[in-house]
C-alpha cells in the first residue's frame, strides 16, 4: 500500500484516528440533547443529525487496530501480546476504572450517605460496572485476545478464503442481528439467533476487515463517500422514522454496531484510506491520533465538569460542536501532561 508515511506513520490511519475521536465527542455530546426536545422538531432533528453522522467512531476504530496488528511483518508472539499489549490493558482499565468511581463519588456526593456510596463504588469495580465510556476496553480485549487467530489468516488465507470468511463475519454479525427485527425473519424466535455474533465476536472480525482493506487501497474517492452516505442516510432517517413512531428516542439504528453503523464505518475508513495515499497530514491530524486513546478516557472527566446542563440551553446545532471542540482542547492539553509522566505514558494511555 503506497500511504502517505511520515515518521513510520500511516496518514490514511493518522486521518482515520483523528476524525473517530472527534467523532467520539460528538456522540457523547449530543445523547442529552435528544431528551431536551420533541421528537422531529429542528432541534431534535440537530441531534439526529449529530448522533447519526457520528455513529460510527468505535468500529473504526476497531478497523484501523486491526490493520495494523494484523500485519504479517509484524513480529507478535504471545509473550509479546500479553506481556505488554494486554498487561497495558488490564492496567489502564483498572486505574481509570478507579478513577471514575472517585469522580462518581463526588458528583454523588449528598445523595446518599457516604458509607452506601463507597460500598457502591466498590460493587462498580468489583463486578466491572465502569463508568459507561469504559466498555471500549472489552472490545479491544476481544480483537486482542483473537490475534493469534486472525494474524494467522492474514498471513496463510488466500484471497478467495479470506472473502469467504469476512462475508460469513459479516453475514452473521452485521446483517442478521439487524434483519432479525423484520419480516419474516422476526418470525425465526430463537430458531435464529444461533447464528448471530454476539458484539464482541464482531471486534476481530473488524480488525481482519481492516487489514484486508488495509492492504486493497481504494482507487477512488466517491464509492467510499457514497456507501458512507448511504449508511448515515438509513441510520438518520431510520431513527427519525422509529422515534417519531414511539414518541421518544428509538436507538434501534443508533446501535455502534449495527449494520448501516458498519457500513458508515466502511465508508469513512475506505475515504480515509484513499486521502491518505495522495496527502500529507498535518501536524494538528498526527497530534489528534496520537493523543486519540487519552481522549477518549478523560474526556469524560472535562464534560463532567464544564458545565454539562448550560450546553442543553444552547442550540444544539451550536452547542454540540462547541461543547466537542472543548473537550477536544481540555483533552488534548491533558494529554500534552501526561504523556511527559514515564508510568502514566507507558501503561495509562
Amino acid at each position: 500500500m503506497k500511504d502517505n508515511k511520515r515518521g513510520g506513520r500511516s496518514g490514511g490511519i493518522d486521518l482515520t484516528k483523528a476524525l473517530a475521536i472527534c467523532a467520539v465527542l460528538f456522540i457523547h455530546c449530543t445523547a442529552n440533547h435528544y431528551a431536551c426536545h420533541d421528537v422531529g422538531t429542528p432541534r431534535w432533528l440537530a441531534a439526529d443529525f449529530y448522533g447519526s453522522v457520528s455513529r460510527w467512531a468505535v468500529p473504526v476504530f476497531m478497523l484501523c487496530s486491526g490493520a495494523l496488528m494484523n500485519r504479517p511483518d509484524r513480529e507478535l508472539p504471545l509473550k509479546k501480546l500479553f506481556g505488554r499489549y494486554l498487561l497495558r490493558l488490564a492496567a489502564s482499565l483498572t486505574v481509570w476504572a478507579a478513577f471514575y468511581e472517585v469522580l462518581r463519588l463526588w458528583l454523588s456526593r449528598g445523595t446518599a450517605p457516604l458509607g452506601d456510596l463507597f460500598r457502591q463504588a466498590g460493587l462498580h469495580l468489583l463486578y466491572g460496572n465502569n463508568y459507561y465510556h469504559l466498555y471500549y476496553f472489552w472490545f479491544v480485549f476481544a480483537l486482542y485476545f483473537a490475534l493469534p487467530l486472525t494474524r494467522l489468516l492474514a498471513r496463510h488465507a488466500s484471497e478467495t478464503e479470506l472473502r469467504y470468511i469476512l462475508a460469513v463475519w459479516f453475514l452473521a454479525g452485521g446483517v442478521l442481528p439487524f434483519i432479525r427485527y423484520f419480516w419474516p425473519f422476526s418470525q425465526m424466535g430463537s430458531s435464529l439467533l444461533y447464528l448471530l455474533l454476539p458484539g464482541t465476536a464482531l471486534c476481530p472480525g473488524l480488525g481482519l476487515l481492516g487489514w484486508y482493506l488495509y492492504q486493497h487501497p481504494p482507487k477512488r474517492w466517491y464509492p467510499a463517500a457514497l456507501t458512507f452516505l448511504l449508511g448515515f442516510g438509513v441510520t438518520f432517517l431510520g431513527t427519525w422514522r422509529r422515534s417519531a413512531a414511539v414518541g421518544a428516542l428509538d436507538q434501534f439504528y443508533l446501535d455502534g454496531l449495527g449494520l448501516f453503523v458498519l457500513v458508515m464505518a466502511v465508508g469513512l475508513f475506505r475515504f480515509c484510506q484513499w486521502a491518505g495515499e495522495r496527502w500529507e497530514m498535518p501536524g494538528i491530524v498526527r497530534f489528534v491520533s496520537s493523543a486519540s486513546f487519552c481522549i477518549y478516557l478523560v474526556h469524560p472527566f472535562f464534560q463532567a465538569l464544564a458545565k454539562p446542563a448550560f450546553f442543553l440551553t444552547l442550540p444544539v446545532y451550536f452547542a454540540v460542536p462547541a461543547q466537542a471542540l472543548l473537550l477536544l482542547v481540555l483533552s488534548g492539553a491533558a494529554y500534552c501532561v501526561l504523556k511527559r509522566i514515564p508510568v502514566v505514558n507507558r501503561w495509562l494511555i
